[in-house]
């Protein structure tokens, strides 16, 4: 039985192969016209029309005969509501345990600014805790966060959120550059991917009312 889930789980990541533009390197100056422009017209149209969009490249190289992997990442969907309302529940990460099943624990130290997350779900390959470094977000603007240890460390990203026509455009990108983490790319890929738009769709969700 166990073979035959990794089986089912390594063809589910072949499938998820993505396509299309590259993801773009972004100036510290974001808004709806940039990140229009940096996932094209065509996904552009269904963030519009509701869709959250991921995509996530991951390439393996060697650097000095080491085995290396690099991951580039993004996320992008428009909320119902405006930030000042969206930005409510989503700052509170203490809560993400209730609202994303496969969160098992979550909580935040205010004073070095740092969440912790334990992740568990038949997606991930195995269990995983993140605790990184990333300010609350209270209101529009870029959220800059690392990984400063543990999986991927040192990778580095930003979350945007945006008043776009009353409503609050989230766009979060991320790079990763390290040692091979064993992790075929397409499985690191896929389940990048899968999780980032479980928990956005559920986040979206839970924001969108009091």
């Amino acid at each position: 039985m166990r073979y035959i889930k990794q089986y089912i789980f390594t063809i589910l990541a072949l499938i998820q192969v993505t396509h299309g533009r590259p993801i773009l390197p972004l100036n510290n100056t974001i808004t709806a016209a940039t990140i229009e422009k940096a996932v094209g017209d065509s996904v552009w149209k269904k963030i519009l029309s509701g869709d959250i969009y991921t995509k996530s490249q991951v390439e393996d190289f060697k650097l000095l005969e080491q085995k290396k992997q690099k991951l580039d990442f993004y996320i992008a969907g428009l909320h119902k509501k405006s930030c000042s309302f969206a930005l409510r529940k989503l700052s509170h990460y203490e809560s993400y345990k209730d609202h994303i099943g496969f969160i098992k624990r979550s909580s935040y130290d205010d004073n070095k600014g740092r969440v912790d997350f334990l992740l568990s779900s038949a997606l991930l390959p195995y269990n995983m805790t993140l605790n990184f470094k990333i300010p609350r977000l209270k209101k529009v603007g870029n959220y800059p966060f690392v990984f400063d240890k543990g999986f991927l460390k040192n990778l580095t990203g930003t979350i945007t959120a945006i008043n776009y026509k009353n409503r609050c455009l989230f766009y979060t990108t991320a790079h990763w550059e390290g040692t091979y983490t064993g992790i075929p790319n397409s499985i690191l890929a896929f389940f990048s991917k899968a999780m980032s738009q479980l928990a956005m769709e559920n986040l979206f969700r839970i924001s969108s009312t009091y």
